[in-house]
């Protein structure tokens, strides 16, 4: 007997994805509010500026603002299509209106399968390394190992996935309140460390120093932290008038928080280069400016609470986004058909949350005891976040640029973004050739292509199954 709380979705939208869905429900105030607060603003403001210190010094803030501008034009790009189609799979849903037939689709399919796995497990890897960390100050005792994290992660996943499945107003207040009540702290600690210290503005902009080699390798860690921002295309279906409030939410993320996270580097650079025995001795990066700028020691505790708190928003806000997609990828047949029924109550993908959960738990999980530590192992996995998502974002560039031949209509503002998007990308590539990354990070690259290669190969049989079906069907009507 069918399962009374769920319901299979019927095909719906403009560009192909989930039915069922509560249609219309969210306003632009809450789509907006909602894709900045899931963006972890508190945790950016906190780990960005020490991300582009460690790989370009003082000289961080050019990497940090082409770190901006390309994903300003990434933003741009999908605006492009989110004004003309509404859609539960996003970019892969998108993929439909730029090329035809289905191979782009499967190819975005499957880069952003990964990605959203990877976004997942990394959401709750962080805030299981805030969490312990916040444990260890208060004497709980070693709270990162696999164990107690295994534990956090659990609890945080179980938690995220329940008010995901109650639906979006339950996930809008609950990712609002926790990026309001976290944002404060790290702000306070970003000002006081800058009065502190001064923003020794000569030697920022000094261009005699810049190396264009650490602006790029700055550029490449720093774009981590906004992969995955136009994931709330998603949501259009859920979104009163989609098509006007959706791309305003799409660049609400990287026009804010980019700004945020560029003033944020300048303001708080001198004070990480003060602070860098303090933080090489283990201190998070919003504890050691703390201590560094004469606040009290227990401003460091309370600052990884918050960001953990932080995290959580975002794992609310991805698990919302990435089961969208799962989803939509099972209505189109390449994922069990399971994957995209509705609660009927709630009107979520309730079985895509609780996958997604699963898979997320086990991969972060099996992440730490392969890598020894969950720094060791978020950092993994961080890197093969970039390099799953960046064929999503070429294929999307190239596909704005081909659909606007198509229509004969090339608007010069969303060529600019594709075509600079395709080059920063094709850059990337070339540059993770020319300049290889250090250590771990070059084999976790290939371990991530040969995932992509193998989700491939499983959706291009499903897709082959499929057309072979279709194949018979006309057949046997064709016979009658």
């Amino acid at each position: 007997m069918p399962d009374p709380e769920v319901q299979k979705p019927r095909e719906a939208t403009d560009a192909g994805g989930v039915a069922d869905l509560e249609a219309g429900h969210l306003s632009r105030t809450q789509i907006v509010l909602f894709a900045i607060s899931s963006g972890s603003p508190a945790v950016g403001l906190s780990l960005v500026p020490m991300l582009m210190f460690s790989y370009s010094g003082l000289q961080s803030w050019p990497s940090q603002l082409l770190g901006m501008a390309a994903t300003v034009c990434i933003g741009l790009t999908v605006s492009f299509f989110a004004r003309r189609y509404v859609a539960t799979g996003s970019i892969y849903s998108y993929m439909g209106a730029a090329f035809s037939g289905r191979w782009a689709r499967i190819i975005v399919g499957a880069a952003l399968l990964l990605g959203f796995i990877l976004q997942v497990a990394i959401i709750v890897g962080v805030v299981g390394l805030f969490v312990g960390s916040f444990l260890t100050e208060i004497g709980f005792g070693k709270a990162t190992g696999a164990f107690l994290q295994a534990v956090i992660y659990l609890i945080a996943l179980g938690a995220a996935a329940l008010i995901a499945i109650r639906g979006l107003d339950a996930s809008v207040r609950t990712v609002v309140i926790a990026a309001a009540v976290s944002l404060p702290l790290p702000l306070l600690i970003t000002v006081i460390s800058g009065v502190h210290t001064g923003l020794a503005l000569p030697l920022q902009f000094n261009l005699n120093e810049l190396s264009i080699s650490a602006t790029f390798r700055g550029f490449a860690a720093g774009v981590a932290f906004l992969v995955g921002f136009e994931s709330l295309a998603a949501l259009a279906a859920e979104t009163r008038d989609p098509k006007r409030n959706v791309p305003i939410a799409v660049m609400s993320m990287p026009v804010v928080l980019g700004s945020l996270y560029l003033l944020a580097t300048i303001v708080q650079l001198p004070g990480l280069a003060a602070a860098s025995t303090q933080i090489e001795a283990g201190l998070s990066p919003p504890a050691a400016l703390a201590l560094q700028a004469g606040l009290p020691p227990e401003v460091g505790p309370a600052a990884d609470l918050l960001l953990a708190v932080s995290m959580f928003a975002g794992l609310v806000g991805f698990m919302n986004f990435g089961s969208r997609f799962v989803a939509t990828l099972a209505a189109d047949k390449l994922l069990l058909s399971r994957l995209a029924v509705i609660h009927h109550r709630y009107r979520s993908p309730a079985v895509a949350i609780i996958i997604l959960a699963a898979i997320g738990f086990v991969l972060m999980e099996l992440t730490v005891l392969v890598a020894g530590d969950v720094t060791t192992g978020y950092t993994a996995i961080a890197t093969a976040l970039v390099y799953s998502w960046l064929p999503a974002y070429l294929l999307l560039s190239i596909g704005a640029i081909v659909r606007m031949l198509r229509d004969r209509d090339l608007r010069w503002t969303y060529t600019a973004s594709a075509t600079l998007g395709a080059l920063v990308i094709v850059w990337l590539y070339v540059n993770d050739i020319i300049n290889p990354p250090p250590g771990p990070s070059a084999g976790v690259r290939w371990v991530t292509y040969g995932t992509i290669a193998g989700l491939l190969l499983v959706f291009g049989f499903v897709e082959y199954k499929r057309r072979r079906a279709l194949r018979r069907v006309g057949s046997v009507k064709d016979a009658l």
